[in-house]
């Protein structure tokens, strides 16, 4: 009987966590299903440049490693320091890439949950399909960088942020747990400062409006709950702020103290790096922030320059985003804002109000700053803006349906000249047949063939890097454990051998190797392409008498493979 009990108790723990809503069993079985996407795709798509880079440079040496280098602004440093972690386990493929699978797939969830508390009518499971079927959103979801863990902090940040605009929401958890997504988010890619600000500044924007809204419920102001919220919310931002510049200080000590005893001339030319610390340590600190000042992320544009590429630069961000329907984007986000900013106005007291603000305060702060900086980022810097464009077309959608839902139902009743209250969401009155009010889940449906098209188009799942993906592919043919003496004539295959085979070939040049890739680039005299700086070896370095001696078992249209 006991075992009988028990087996029962946990039939019905594991059947209550199982979802039991139409939709919530929808997504979670769409999710599972891209969860395993994204594990194919993370094995088979070959690394591409920068993720190779992050990965020889920094994740292969460990986590303290990556915490305290930063040569060049790719070094995600978050990112980095997290994949040493798992990079320890001994699979390069995981320790590259399993943290962004795991955001990936968090994502996935986050975009639900958030959307869930805010839309009806199929919609959360509509954004869903619409976020994971964007191409951006695709092609960094398992690549080995840092764009999809600054998303996850986004989308965490705008949750917590939701839950803190509740009524009834007490504790510092929360404020804890936002400042340390934002810290995490600006440690891992400083320009997630584009969202960092925008998210802060519409919770503050929203807490005093309904401060002032509520002021006279409360006879003294510091007793207002809102009020209460603003300043701890103004307190958890001052604190992310001296984490993360705590957290850049260890890497603005570690760069300055190396320059400073590496660097002829200098007082503590020939130093250790240990005496310095102690000894000079703010010399290092300042050495350290203006090393990384003087190597900006993002370069700002001549005024000119600036307004002839900007509208274009928008524009192929849409395309980033669903390629082909770039009008129709458009389309939407003007219509979602423009619900956004009416709601805002005529139903401040409207659950959405919170999400609609933090959309509204996001475009409009990065459309601004992009125009006062003269500056137009990588696109993918703005990967995290999917969801927004998502939130603006189910905004706009939902608007549609209940505009709908209102009309059908003043029809159907026989009261077409009534006015009635506006609800922030509409049900239709059903009547009899099976089918009554399954009209409100074509927008649903639409969404459905969108990602599909997206999902099956030759783009959406092939490979990234041709260069590389060759060059991993030679590599394979050639049968590398079986070298002894294994030359690389440029990064990506060194990289590469690294990542794949975790062979660490210093050997740059062909003299007594047994094992040559040569780019066929490196045939052409005084060849300066766009492939050149990864270059070891050109025509006029390489010792080709030596290369005669060598046979060819492999060739394909960017290289050939020698042997010895």
């Amino acid at each position: 009987m006991l075992n009988e009990s028990f087996v029962n108790k946990s039939e019905k723990k594991i059947y209550d966590l199982l979802p039991h809503e139409p939709e919530t069993m929808a997504t979670t079985l769409f999710i599972f299903g891209m969860a395993i996407y994204y594990i194919w795709r993370m094995f088979a798509i070959t690394p591409q440049y920068d993720e190779l880079y992050t990965y020889y440079t920094f994740i292969s040496k460990g986590p303290i490693y990556g915490a305290i280098h930063w040569p060049l602004p790719n070094n995600h440093v978050g990112y980095s320091v997290l994949s040493g972690f798992l990079d320890l386990f001994g699979n390069s493929y995981i320790g590259l890439r399993g943290v962004s699978y795991l955001c990936a797939v968090s994502n996935l969830i986050l975009v639900y949950r958030i959307c869930k508390m805010f839309f009806s009518h199929g919609l959360p499971f509509g954004a869903v399909l619409l976020y994971s079927g964007m191409q951006v959103i695709n092609e960094y979801s398992v690549q080995g960088r840092g764009y999809t863990l600054a998303t996850t902090c986004f989308l965490l940040s705008v949750y917590t942020l939701t839950k803190i605009c509740k009524n009834g929401s007490k504790g510092r958890f929360h404020f804890i747990s936002l400042a340390a997504f934002m810290v995490l988010g600006l440690y891992t890619v400083p320009s997630s400062v584009y969202w960092v600000v925008p998210v802060g500044l519409s919770g503050v924007i929203y807490l005093l409006i309904n401060a002032y809204r509520s002021r006279d419920i409360y006879i003294n102001f510091k007793d207002n709950i809102y009020y209460k919220k603003l300043s701890s919310l103004v307190m958890a931002g001052v604190g992310a702020a001296f984490v993360t510049f705590i957290l850049y200080g260890v890497i603005w000590l570690a760069i300055g103290s190396n320059l400073l005893v590496k660097t002829e001339g200098s007082m503590f030319f020939g130093w250790s790096h240990a005496l310095v610390l102690v000894r000079a340590p703010m010399s290092a600190m300042r050495t350290g922030i203006n090393y990384m000042l003087s190597q900006p992320y993002i370069q700002s544009l001549a005024k000119d320059v600036f307004w002839s590429r900007y509208f274009g630069w928008i524009w192929s961000l849409l395309a980033y985003m669903i390629p082909g329907i770039e009008n129709v984007i458009t389309i939407f986000i003007f219509v979602g804002i423009g619900c956004m900013i009416y709601e805002c106005i005529r139903h401040f007291e409207y659950s959405r109000t919170v999400i609609n603000l933090i959309t509204i305060v996001n475009f409009a702060f990065v459309f601004a700053i992009l125009i006062f900086q003269h500056k137009l980022p990588y696109l993918r810097v703005f990967s995290y803006m999917c969801f927004l464009v998502t939130v603006c077309v189910c905004s706009a959608l939902e608007r549609l349906i209940n505009v709908s839902i209102r009309l059908y139902n003043r029809e159907k009743s026989g009261n077409v000249n009534e006015v009635t209250v506006s609800k922030e969401t509409e049900r239709v009155l059903k009547r009899d047949a099976w089918y009554s009010g399954i009209g409100v889940y074509i927008p649903v449906l639409a969404i459905l063939i969108v990602f599909l098209c997206r999902f099956f188009s030759p783009n959406f799942s092939c490979q990234l890097g041709e260069r590389e993906n060759d060059v991993f592919n030679t590599l394979y043919i050639a049968d590398v454990r079986k070298r002894e003496i294994p030359a690389v004539l440029d990064c990506e295959q060194q990289y590469l051998l690294k990542f794949g085979w975790d062979i660490d070939c210093q050997k740059t040049d062909v003299f007594d190797a047994d094992m040559v890739i040569l780019d066929k680039d490196m045939f052409t005299p005084d060849y300066s392409g766009e492939d050149f700086w990864k270059f070891y070896q050109t025509y006029e370095t390489i010792d080709w008498n030596y290369l005669k001696t060598m046979h060819v078992i492999y060739e394909n249209d960017n290289f050939v493979l020698y042997v010895k």
